[in-house]
């Protein structure tokens, strides 16, 4: 079996949703963070922070805080880890956990277009719902 080209990490160039009427969104502000790893034994681990998240109380313990502050933390992040294979220009990541419950033992397709240094997932949303598609560019980590 071939190692996909995709193996590695990479960290967020930029996130941006395109809505039906061609408006552009940046969903985590112009200079959101990110971390994407796709190792050779098949691992997907994704983490996405916004630019602004706020910072909770002094505690470090993830728990503490308001319900606000809570929220607004949890609003502000994506995580999730499982399992990937690639079919033609698609990769395909089976989540195993999630910051989003839901998420857990979904399969989320991402169509890839891949260079060098640089690598780009794209998720139209299904029909009739907003944004049309989120794309998110990644530059390649040594």
């Amino acid at each position: 079996m071939s190692v996909p080209k995709i193996v590695g990490r990479w960290s967020l160039q930029s996130w941006v949703t395109r809505s039906e009427s061609g408006a552009l969104d940046n969903p985590f502000g112009e200079q959101a963070e990110g971390s994407l790893v796709y190792t050779e034994g098949g691992w997907v681990s994704l983490h996405l922070a916004a630019s602004d998240r706020p910072r909770q109380p002094a505690s470090l313990q993830g728990a503490s805080g308001t319900t606000a502050e809570r929220v607004a933390a949890y609003s502000s992040y994506v995580a999730y880890f499982g399992i990937y294979h690639v079919e033609g220009d698609i990769v395909v990541h089976r989540v195993m956990n999630s910051l989003y419950p839901n998420w857990v033992g979904t399969e989320l397709r991402r169509t890839f277009t891949l260079s060098a240094s640089s690598l780009v997932l794209a998720m139209p949303t299904p029909e009739g719902q907003e944004p049309l598609v989120n794309e998110l560019r990644w530059t390649r980590e040594e």
